[in-house]
């Protein structure tokens, strides 16, 4: 999975403008270059709901995505693993709460899905998207939109890092803080014990036995990594040149892989599923 922060658009308006600089010449006097057209980009089209969403009701989320030529994209990446289709992400702005979606996409390109939202607030809506590759296409790319839930919120801080999180009787655990470096390929291990405090046997969920989803505290930032049966195409995330899979061995053992941009403050939320429940236990994480 790849990361996009919102610190990446004015530089891109910024790259636009210098190569039309360079490209001008001749006598000053001959009056100022014509402003140049604005960037072809993906987009999110006819985004649904318009207006704020209701706390605890199903809410339509609906929307297509925009190609660079005006079309609906409507050709996806599938098969096996979890790099494949759209993934809708809706976290609020204080980190608290998390939705991750996989809805369909009609054939027209309209995605369109059902979420509730158990907490008022401002929520980021992340949607990742991989398109099916070309010859030197993308791999898969990021769009951003806010989303607010209806009612008095107040955010709250982040908790400090805690070793161990209960979730439904489940308990995910990590041995201690890991030591992360910003763009540093690591792994975290993790075990998850159910009620019994036996291991549970993982089941696949989005095409993965864990996602591992990466925020950053304020600029929410993003990240994302799997952890996969062995032979799962689709597994490794890449940010520039380097990599990092997540591994798994014995039932309820976990390596996650950590591959963050920058330092800071990051939420990492890992999701698994484990007799028909989908846990999501989340962790406050420094980057150096």
């Amino acid at each position: 999975m790849g990361w996009r922060s919102k610190r990446l658009v004015p530089l891109l308006v910024a790259g636009v403008l210098l190569v039309v600089a360079g490209c001008g010449g001749g006598d000053e006097a001959a009056g100022e270059l014509p402003a140049p057209p604005p960037a072809k980009t993906f987009a999110l089209a006819g985004f649904e709901p318009v207006g704020k969403a209701e706390e605890g009701a199903k809410t339509d989320v609906r929307f297509a995505i925009q190609q660079p030529d005006g079309r609906p994209l409507t050709a996806y990446a599938t098969g096996d693993g979890p790099h494949t289709g759209v993934h809708v992400m809706y976290v609020r702005s204080d980190l608290s709460e998390i939705i991750h979606r996989h809805p369909p996409i009609a054939a027209d390109g309209t995605i369109d899905d059902q979420v509730r939202f158990k907490a008022p607030g401002r929520y980021r809506v992340v949607v990742d998207a991989y398109p099916k590759q070309a010859a030197g296409g993308l791999k898969n790319f990021q769009l951003f939109r806010w989303l607010d839930v209806a009612g008095e919120a107040k955010d709250e801080p982040l908790p400090a890092f805690a070793a161990e999180q209960e979730v439904d009787g489940y308990t995910v655990r990590m041995e201690s803080a890991p030591d992360l470096k910003a763009l540093d390929a690591s792994l975290i291990d993790v075990t998850v014990t159910d009620p019994k405090g036996r291991p549970p046997t993982l089941e696949p969920y989005f095409g993965a036995l864990a996602h591992a989803i990466f925020f950053r505290e304020q600029s929410l930032d993003y990240f994302h990594t799997h952890v996969c049966t062995p032979g799962t195409p689709g597994c490794t995330s890449t940010l520039g040149g380097a990599q990092v899979t997540g591994k798994t061995g014995a039932p309820g053992k976990l390596s996650v892989g950590v591959l963050l941009p920058v330092a800071g403050t990051w939420r990492l939320f890992i999701q698994v599923r484990a007799n028909g429940k989908l846990l999501t236990a989340p962790f406050t994480l420094t980057v150096k």
